[in-house]
């Protein structure tokens, strides 16, 4: 970040009186207005404007500008990427697979169908999945929402079906009942009125 050039130090050295004996080269540091501003080049602007010591070159402005608007561009297309899948709610329980891959047929090749089945039984569990090959076929799946097969309206929606996190949500709900159901069979008569822990008292030769 200094200078090295001879000619402009000896110059100096003379307008200002003072001699360089040692023989060395004598480093001048560059002043800030000939430095190029970090938010400037990197941002396309700065907050100190012209108070800014620095300097401000317009080409570096349109580059760094430039730069954001590509990413933005990027940012933007990777957003509007739409959905190959679909999940479908509302399924009647004696519904098959067969029959879900019959009433989408028509909207687009259908790649792959989820569908989840009771492992007693082998019935619907009442909703399933569907992969589509073009966003076409989704949209026109989506269109058929309110739709109704087998006496039941589906419900559909894009978006791809997370099963495992679907039946472990089921599966936590359906413990978190069953557990505050015992919880309250067990510490009903040992609980005060206020919550407090209440001791049971021995009775003496007669009930209440």
């Amino acid at each position: 970040p200094y200078y090295h050039d001879v000619d402009k130090v000896q110059s100096q050295t003379k307008s200002e009186g003072k001699s360089n004996d040692s023989g060395k080269d004598v480093c001048t540091p560059v002043p800030k207005s000939e430095k190029d501003c970090i938010n400037w080049k990197t941002k396309g602007k700065c907050r100190k404007g012209d108070k800014c010591p620095y300097r401000h070159d317009d080409g570096l402005r349109d580059k760094a500008l430039s730069k954001k608007g590509k990413r933005k561009a990027d940012d933007k297309g990777e957003k509007s990427r739409q959905p190959l899948s679909i999940r479908v709610f509302g399924l009647n329980y004696d519904t098959t697979q067969e029959d879900v891959r019959s009433f989408f047929e028509e909207c687009g090749k259908i790649v792959e169908i989820t569908f989840p089945r009771f492992d007693d039984s082998g019935r619907s569990k009442g909703f399933c999945g569907v992969l589509f090959q073009s966003p076409k076929a989704v949209a026109k799946a989506v269109a058929l929402n309110g739709q109704e097969l087998h006496g039941r309206w589906l419900s559909i929606q894009e978006g791809k079906m997370y099963l495992r996190q679907w039946e472990e949500q089921q599966e936590k709900q359906q413990q978190g009942t069953e557990g505050e159901r015992t919880q309250i069979e067990d510490v009903g008569p040992s609980v005060g009125e206020f919550g407090q822990k209440v001791k049971k008292r021995k009775t003496h030769g007669y009930k209440d």
